[in-house]
């Protein structure tokens, strides 16, 4: 058994090598030095020799797949790229809605190339009655997957897509073929069905998540979604071991323990893994519960590292890019700690607070407490380099709320099935158990509502405090220390370090000085301004972009002590300004939003903002004349609008100040706009500015630049297709002196000034 745990580790080494780190030039070279490095060491016939000699070839296998899969899928996918072509495509999902048209996944198959699966867009209303199996003729414009907004994106090849597809023809239907998993995307449809049907409103995107993986319901309940996330609570509804070792117990309970119960279990899981979409954490966690079932039948011994590792072999075997896959490495990290380190925590615990005769509830705490710190090991430091975020407190989550998902997963199931057979029943069922559900949401809400629930990485200072705390960790881990002197120590000095960190912090940001910040955000803006306790903010949006500005400006926020934003005030409403409010409210409180009386009332954006602003008592002020504004050492001059025609025209324009330090920001004014305003208003002395419009050659006109007499300006800027900043403005910009500071190239640019 060891050895297959030799070669699949080897041989998934070379797989993560070789999409992380090498050039495909370089694969088939290094596939035939490991090649002929174990071929010589087989050929020395020495046993202690065997090992290296099955790890050579495994790597040189690794190599060799990961150099044949990258001719086969990346190759022609980059050589279709941009090119108008026609294909037959088999659908593969349900249709969703997207933007003005829908979106299905499909396998394409094009004259003169490898069958290829894709994301389509379809513009017309032709694919919305599409079902699994269909197959129709269709063109369309093609691009590579691996690409968005000008950066390499890993989640669509690590999903087997190597496409997207935007159809520019209605396509036609030629026939229909029912398959293994189109029937179980049906079956999904019909569960997913009886959930939303049987379920409260409050609590069936919860388990349409818990049961089914499908998240997409929970990610628009943005209150529940940011709650799970920030108390470490998401993992529950991540299909994974938890939900198989889930299924089988409950199975398990109900046909007791033998070969018959062994083999409906085997059935049953995979079943479940393709009903749920077969990702690669479920396959992962279903190909380790399945040798852990087969291995008393064939009467081996179950050796859990090879059932990981060799699971995880075989998932990258059969797509070498699902290595990049957030969710199986959380998966495999998971439960690496899990095999590791488990055991060793439970010791530790059940010495620290050994007690006679304990209850079986003591047992179940200090289980889950191991379990949880555990599997922290190697998911804490993953989450970090993914997310940017630690949560802290999700051991918490996991001690109070975690009892009670299996009596939701397997009691949801109940209700589906007491559905078919008598659907009051269910529905009765349904309301009780939405309860635990909701037991569930109060939980993670309160942990959530914890200013340390999750620690934001934007701060150098909890990266430094996160580095001494593992160190603290390991040294005592392998010390001679006493069981609860291992348990008191790093707690309670990893607690004192934090709380220094989080007061320096605030000390930074809040002593004497003042911080001007214009986040980088992508093709938008978003400014934030700090002076003693009190904190303003212009603008909150982006576009092209993979993250929302508002958690970008939320995380911010948080990783600098804030948790409160005084004055946040939207130049207008396009989405590129204003798209990430309402995610910003979930992360700090709002206490004023200043908004132009002119915008434009029917907007989705303001729609959304003035909804959400309501439910959390955020006062809306309309600025219908020039208006000024303070927090605490922060001055704001408002100016209303001055143009009459575009949205663009009708920006608010701002001079923010503390002390004898100015900043400009006009929005996306255009220059007739920024010419009005210089008429109206005296700006002189300004030491900052943004630069307006994300540097389009629109704006930042030649007379506004000589007046306001700033020497500093910042562009806003990211991926787009307008060719921002336009080299005419950084042209002007140099021509009249200015220091040019750019989010695209800098990241987030910063300007601390003295409050007086």
């Amino acid at each position: 058994m060891r050895r297959l745990a030799i070669a699949s580790g080897a041989f998934s080494a070379a797989v993560f090598v070789s999409c992380y780190l090498l050039p495909s030039v370089l694969l088939l070279p290094l596939a035939a030095v490991g090649i002929v490095g174990g071929s010589a060491l087989l050929f020395l016939k020495e046993r202690w020799l065997r090992p290296g000699c099955i790890a050579l070839f495994g790597l040189a296998f690794g190599f060799l797949l990961c150099f044949v899969h990258t001719q086969l899928t990346l190759r022609p996918a980059e050589a279709l790229s941009e090119q108008e072509r026609s294909f037959f495509g088999t659908v593969e999902s349900y249709p969703v809605p997207s933007g003005e048209g829908w979106r299905v996944e499909m396998k394409l198959s094009i004259a003169g190339e490898p069958d290829l699966r894709a994301v389509v867009y379809d513009g017309s209303d032709a694919l919305s009655m599409a079902i699994p199996g269909d197959r129709f003729a269709c063109r369309g414009k093609l691009r590579r997957a691996d690409l968005r907004y000008g950066e390499r994106y890993d989640a669509y090849n690590a999903s087997d897509i190597y496409l997207i597809a935007n159809l520019i023809s209605i396509p036609q239907k030629i026939s229909h073929s029912a398959t293994l998993r189109t029937l179980a995307l049906r079956v999904n449809r019909l569960l997913a069905g009886k959930i939303s049907g049987f379920f409260p409103t409050d609590t069936a995107h919860f388990f349409k998540a818990l049961m089914l993986g499908d998240k997409s319901d929970l990610y628009k309940d943005e209150d529940l979604y940011f709650a799970m996330s920030r108390s470490g609570f998401m993992h529950i509804v991540a299909v994974s071991g938890m939900h198989v070792a889930f299924l089988v117990s409950l199975l398990q309970m109900m046909m007791g323990v033998g070969p018959r119960s062994s083999l409906v279990c085997l059935g049953l899981i995979w079943c479940f893994v393709l009903v749920t979409g077969a990702s690669p954490s479920a396959v992962r966690a279903a190909f380790m519960q399945s040798t852990l079932l087969i291995a008393p039948l064939v009467r081996r011994e179950n050796d859990p590292p090879t059932s990981l590792l060799s699971s995880l072999g075989l998932i990258l075997l059969a797509n070498p890019n699902a290595c990049t896959s957030v969710s199986l490495q959380l998966s495999f990290g998971a439960m690496a700690g899990l095999m590791l380190f488990a055991e060793p925590i439970r010791s530790v615990l059940e010495r620290a607070f050994h007690v006679h005769n304990r209850l079986r509830l003591f047992d179940y705490a200090i289980d889950t407490v191991a379990s949880s710190l555990a599997v922290l090991a190697f998911t804490l430091p993953l989450s970090a380099i993914h997310f940017g975020v630690l949560n802290v407190l999700s051991p918490l989550s996991n001690l109070l709320a975690l009892w009670c998902v299996p009596l939701c997963f397997g009691g949801g199931y109940a209700v589906c099935l007491l559905s078919f057979l008598w659907s009051k029943l269910g529905m009765a069922a349904a309301a009780v158990l939405s309860w635990l559900a909701r037991y569930l949401f109060a939980v993670t809400k309160w942990i959530s509502a914890w200013n340390f629930a999750a620690l934001y990485l934007d701060n150098p200072v909890i990266v430094v405090w996160l580095c001494v705390s593992l160190f603290l960790i390991f040294a005592v881990a392998v010390s001679r220390l006493r069981p609860w002197v291992k348990l008191v120590l790093p707690t309670t000095v990893g607690a004192a370090l934090l709380a220094m960190a989080l007061m320096a912090t605030k000390w930074y940001y809040s002593a004497g000085t003042a911080t001007f910040t214009v986040l980088d955000v992508g093709q938008g803006q978003c400014i934030t301004a700090f002076a003693g306790d009190k904190t303003v903010m212009v603008d909150c949006g982006s576009i092209y972009t993979l993250e929302n500005a508002g958690d970008v400006a939320g995380g911010w926020l948080r990783s600098c002590g804030r948790k409160r934003v005084d004055i946040l005030l939207l130049t207008h409403l396009h989405t590129d300004h204003a798209d990430g409010v309402c995610r910003l409210m979930n992360y700090v409180d709002i206490d004023t939003i200043v908004l132009s009386d002119e915008a434009d009332s029917d907007t989705d954006v303001q729609s959304e903002i003035l909804e959400k602003a309501a439910q959390k008592g955020i006062r809306i002020t309309r600025l219908t004349k020039d208006t000024l504004m303070e927090a605490g050492a922060l001055r704001l001059r408002l100016f209303a609008p001055v143009g009459k025609g575009s949205v663009n025209e009708r920006c608010i324009s701002a001079v923010i100040s503390c002390g004898e330090y100015d900043l400009l920001v006009t929005g996306d004014m255009d220059t007739t706009s920024e010419k009005a305003l210089l008429a109206e208003q005296e700006l002189r002395n300004i030491e900052l500015l943004i630069v307006g419009h994300h540097g389009s050659k629109y704006s930042s006109s030649m007379e506004l630049l000589r007046s306001i007499g700033a020497d500093t300006a910042v562009i806003s800027s990211g991926y787009n297709t307008f060719g921002h900043p336009t080299p005419e403005t950084l042209e002007r910009l140099r021509d009249n002196g200015y220091s040019i500071h750019r989010t695209d190239t800098e990241g987030n640019v910063s300007f601390r000034v003295p409050q007086e």
